[in-house]
């Protein structure tokens, strides 16, 4: 029945001849040369295969050591006595000579044993206490080194703080003196320019009182005789005043008390007439400053600088 069935699938797909024959050759190549495996996969199934060796080797070691235990293959005494002092046997042998003694014997060897494990962890600890407190000890120097350097490092800040305050002080003390020393010389400038300001006054007042007397001696001249009025002239040293005084008298009377003075003293009078009056240069304006004043502003300028 397969048969028929595989001849009617057969008549009912016609495949390609080409393509069977390309398969049953693939399939022929493939069964006659496998691919070989990678290198990776090698690598791992040999480390596995070593693993599982020991781990058998393992096994059968701890099978014959069993089998020794229970004394069904004893095989220990054996062994020469080198090799049983040595690792793995000589841990094996401790623990059998243990299990063999009495039960009492035992609990006191088990007893000595964890005695001297104690002791060992006390001393182990001891030492670690050691250590640790040498680590507290030299931790703690190094903080207190630490310290030490913060604080002198404090210590010359605060230092030069304390000296830049002096430094500060003591300029504050030097311009509060100078302060004081121009608030002194500004309160004498002062009052020397309030008496200079009084004196100035004064002098105002003198001023205006010689031209009203030099306004009454004109009136006085212009009344008087020509003749009488040049005598006068003659006998006077001040030749400004004289002309000051001509000046304000009527023309011709003027020019008859010239006329009868002596000549050379009226040459004089009459040089001051041509002198011609000088204007001063364009500029800012100017006034009259007294001596004194000036050496008051000087004196001022030189104090505030």
């Amino acid at each position: 029945m397969a048969e028929k069935n595989d001849k009617r699938l057969k008549e009912d797909i016609e495949i390609p001849s080409e393509l069977i024959s390309g398969e049953e050759k693939k399939d022929s190549e493939e069964n006659e040369a496998p691919k070989e495996p990678s290198r990776i996969f090698k690598a791992i199934s040999k480390m596995f295969f070593l693993f599982l060796l020991f781990s058998l080797g393992v096994a059968v070691f701890l099978s014959i050591l069993t089998l020794d235990f229970l004394d069904l293959v004893p095989f220990r005494y054996k062994i020469p006595e080198n090799w049983r002092n040595k690792w793995p046997l000589a841990p094996y042998y401790d623990f059998v000579q243990l299990h063999q003694l009495p039960e009492e014997e035992r609990y006191q060897q088990l007893m000595i044993k964890q005695q001297e494990r104690f002791e060992r962890e006390i001393v182990q600890g001891n030492k670690d206490l050691e250590a640790r407190a040498k680590e507290l000890e030299e931790s703690y120097r190094a903080l207190i080194r630490t310290q030490k350097e913060r604080y002198n490092n404090q210590m010359q800040d605060l230092r030069k703080q304390q000296e830049e305050l002096l430094l500060a002080q003591k300029k504050f003390a030097e311009e509060k003196q100078d302060f004081d020393s121009r608030k002194a010389a500004v309160d004498d400038l002062s009052k020397k320019l309030a008496s200079e300001a009084a004196n100035l006054e004064a002098s105002l007042i003198r001023f205006m009182e010689e031209g009203n007397r030099l306004e009454q001696v004109r009136r006085i001249a212009a009344v008087m005789d020509a003749g009488s009025l040049a005598n006068i002239f003659n006998e006077v040293a001040d030749d400004q005043l004289i002309y000051d005084i001509v000046t304000g008298l009527p023309p011709t009377h003027a020019g008859r008390v010239l006329a009868l003075m002596d000549s050379e003293k009226s040459g004089k009078i009459m040089k001051l007439g041509q002198n011609a009056i000088a204007l001063p240069p364009p500029g800012p304006a100017r006034t009259y400053i007294p001596p004194s004043l000036q050496n008051l502003i000087a004196s001022s300028q030189a104090i505030l600088r």
